[in-house]
């Protein structure tokens, strides 16, 4: 028998992004403070269908076995040794390539899903090394939490963090190549001194002693990828100017995030800035949803 259910799949936003290390694979070590956040897609998931598929509404997504989501549900069935087979409809709000994350995300709801659906047949260990065989961000979405992470993203704490704050993120209509931002990032860009101490951070984090997450808000990325792409910082300054109490860049581009702290300001900014059309502009929250599947 046919069932079709659906689920939501937000986005996510970095508060910060510290590039604190290189492993000897190539691959950056980060520390970051992750949100996810009200802008989300919608997922419908056909189960018992005839065939495995991806169908997106965005035409830049691809519809076959390269869709994140589509090889969450492949490698899950794989690892239950399990022949059946599902339909994935995905209704795309998440701009593609914003730093937001939509792919990953999309990839943790299916394997969140399935998770459930079948009864959760894996162990937490080897579901969540599945979730970071798809992408560095995918461990996280299967949280749903705002959390400390570290490494490539593989080391997720859940941080009991209240944040209340209304955020405008601001998509500029053109993505940033992560592998190119990362192959370009120069430690000597970054000035700052940031203690990367895992143990301190995050007790300093789950114990909220002396915690003001707004000043450690900072993306070292920026340096690096402002250079390429001016327009970004100007997005950040007018944020700013507009009443944004901190801007941030998040991920590795291309969206712009202003973090508020009086909801009439940030209303008002959203107004103003909704009138440049080559932008998507985005009124939302942290929204942290304890439903596991999301609906």
């Amino acid at each position: 028998m046919i069932e079709n259910f659906e689920y939501k799949s937000p986005a996510k936003i970095n508060l910060f992004l510290r590039v604190v290390g290189k492993q000897p694979d190539g691959y950056h070590q980060l520390v970051s403070l992750m949100c996810p956040v009200s802008l989300h897609d919608r997922i419908n998931i056909q189960y018992h269908s005839k065939e495995m598929k991806v169908t997106c509404s965005d035409p830049q997504v691809p519809d076959n076995s390269n869709n994140l989501a589509y090889k969450a549900a492949e490698t899950f069935f794989q690892a239950i040794s399990c022949d059946d087979r599902v339909s994935i409809a995905i209704e795309k709000n998440i701009p593609v390539g914003a730093g937001l994350g939509g792919g990953s995300s999309n990839a943790a709801t299916v394997l969140l899903a399935l998770n459930k659906r079948y009864r959760n047949p894996l162990n937490p260990e080897h579901f969540k090394k599945i979730a970071l065989s798809l992408g560095a961000d995918v461990p996280f979405f299967l949280e749903n939490t705002v959390a400390l992470v570290y490494g490539i993203g593989e080391h997720v704490y859940p941080i009991a963090l209240d944040i209340l704050n209304p955020i405008i993120i601001i998509y500029p209509g053109f993505s940033v190549s992560t592998a190119w931002a990362f192959k370009n990032f120069k430690f000597d860009l970054t000035k700052e001194k940031f203690d990367d101490n895992k143990s301190c951070l995050i007790s300093r984090y789950k114990n909220k002693t002396d915690v003001n997450w707004l000043s450690d808000i900072r993306n070292d990325l920026e340096t690096i990828i402002f250079q390429r792409y001016p327009i970004l910082a100007d997005i950040k300054f007018n944020l700013k100017k507009l009443g944004a109490y901190q801007s941030v860049m998040t991920g590795s581009g291309s969206s712009i995030i202003g973090i508020f702290t009086n909801k009439k300001e940030c209303l008002k900014a959203f107004k103003e800035l909704k009138q440049q059309k080559s932008w998507q502009i985005f009124l939302c929250h942290v929204n942290i949803d304890s439903s596991y599947d999301r609906h």
